[in-house]
């Protein structure tokens, strides 16, 4: 029986040091969590003694010999998509909650684990506990993976005693994230594909088919002028046939000059006033804006993280310049010791009804689950934006698609009814 030193979080967050005999560091971490205390550090009482036979055995046969040596993977980006992450944090909390320790539930997740890359990461989060840090510090080192929001509700719920708790509360919040992104990139998948699909007719049509049209005017014609119309038509399908390269290369340009102006400040500043005052989409964003925000910030304060931080990071999570300046505010009122619910209703972001539901929410202490209720209020609202939007656009898009057929289809047979009265008269 080998004797441990730790220094350990209680209820309050405070700390607490002591020792405890234990055959293994992970049965310490277990017995110190059963005084009601969150151990951040267990170190051995004698440094280089060798370990227990019990810790030995432990280490070697755990999720089949996990603790084999394996070298860190190439890959570009994140080990991990949002959606394997809210499935890893929902396992993750599920295993808590049905009385594993973290180590142990962390190894089964890793023995399941397809994913090279991300298995590697959970190896290291494995050795950072092993080593006697918590589970925030090891999240912390792999941004790509886990954001500062995800890493602080972690640290509040060590705080506090309740990981499992967090880390469900943590996958409700990520899921619907991932669900409310989804139903924007499937509401807008249509008429980009329309708009495509257009634009290669359009090609198609200038590039192939009128400049057919051309030689056959030029013999019917007779030296006749043709109608503006067609000679507009005309000169635009020479144009298009005789510089296809530079045409190429300007789009290529301007798209590229897109992308560099939206990663500027000033590009995004001009992107979040279009997305707030643009006909049709500015509302949709608007209501975006404010189920993100709602659900960001109830989720942090379910998770114990003080409502200054809280508002922090669920600034950081809208990501409009307009919308996220509005929040400063409301944190400089709110430190400044005044009710919430006073600066978001003033602010004039947010609609009457979400400072009414806050100023209910503090008066009877359940302000996160009624930020929650906003949340999903302004979901709902979302899918039938999302739903009027598609609606104007789709047909507008068909529309503009047949009329530009049609003014090439008039273009051509105009000289067709010259050519019909030549031949009558």
């Amino acid at each position: 029986m080998a004797q441990f030193q730790f220094v350990a979080l209680d209820n309050s967050g405070k700390e607490r040091r002591g020792m405890v005999d234990a055959p293994s560091r992970e049965l310490a971490a277990t017995q110190i969590r059963s005084y009601g205390l969150l151990p951040a550090r267990v170190t051995p009482m004698k440094a280089g003694s060798k370990r227990s036979s019990a810790d030995s055995q432990n280490d070697t046969t755990t999720a089949g010999g996990m603790d084999a040596p394996m070298s860190k993977p190439t890959y570009i980006g994140a080990a991990i998509g949002p959606k394997a992450l809210s499935m890893f944090t929902r396992q993750l909390a599920t295993l808590l909650q049905s009385g594993l320790s973290l180590l142990h539930s962390l190894e089964t997740l890793i023995a399941q684990e397809r994913n090279v890359a991300f298995k590697w990461l959970l190896r290291q989060q494995v050795d950072n506990i092993r080593s006697g840090n918590t589970f925030s510090e090891g999240l912390s080192k792999f941004p790509k993976e886990f954001d500062p929001l995800y890493v602080n509700m972690i640290k509040a719920g060590e705080a506090s005693g309740t990981l499992d708790v967090t880390l469900g509360r943590l996958a409700l919040y990520l899921i619907k994230t991932r669900q409310i992104r989804q139903k924007i990139s499937q509401a807008s998948i249509y008429p980009v594909v329309v708009f495509c699909i257009s634009a290669v007719i359009m090609l198609f049509l200038m590039v192939f088919i009128v400049p057919r049209f051309e030689d056959v005017f030029e013999k019917q014609m007779s030296g006749q002028e043709l109608p503006q119309l067609t000679q507009m038509i005309l000169g635009l399908s020479q144009a298009m046939t005789a510089h296809w390269l530079p045409m190429i290369v300007g789009i290529g340009a301007f798209v590229l000059g897109l992308m560099v102006l939206k990663s500027s400040q000033f590009g995004m500043t001009v992107l979040s006033f279009v997305k707030l005052r643009a006909p049709l989409i500015g509302d949709l964003f608007r209501k975006i804006y404010i189920s993100r925000f709602c659900r960001t910030f109830g989720t942090l304060l379910e998770g114990g993280v003080p409502i200054l931080e809280a508002l922090n990071f669920s600034r950081d999570a809208i990501g409009n310049h307009f919308v996220m300046r509005a929040i400063d505010k409301v944190r400089n009122r709110v430190k400044d010791g005044e009710p919430l619910a006073k600066p978001v209703a003033s602010v004039g972001v947010f609609p009457p009804m979400v400072s009414s539901m806050v100023e209910v929410g503090e008066e009877s202490g359940e302000l996160p689950e009624m930020l929650d209720q906003i949340a999903d209020i302004y979901d709902d609202e979302v899918d039938s934006s999302i739903s009027s939007v598609t609606s104007v656009i789709e047909p507008f898009l068909i529309i503009l698609l047949a009329l530009f057929v049609m003014v090439i289809a008039i273009a051509l047979f105009l000289p067709f009814i010259k050519i019909m009265q030549s031949i009558a008269s």
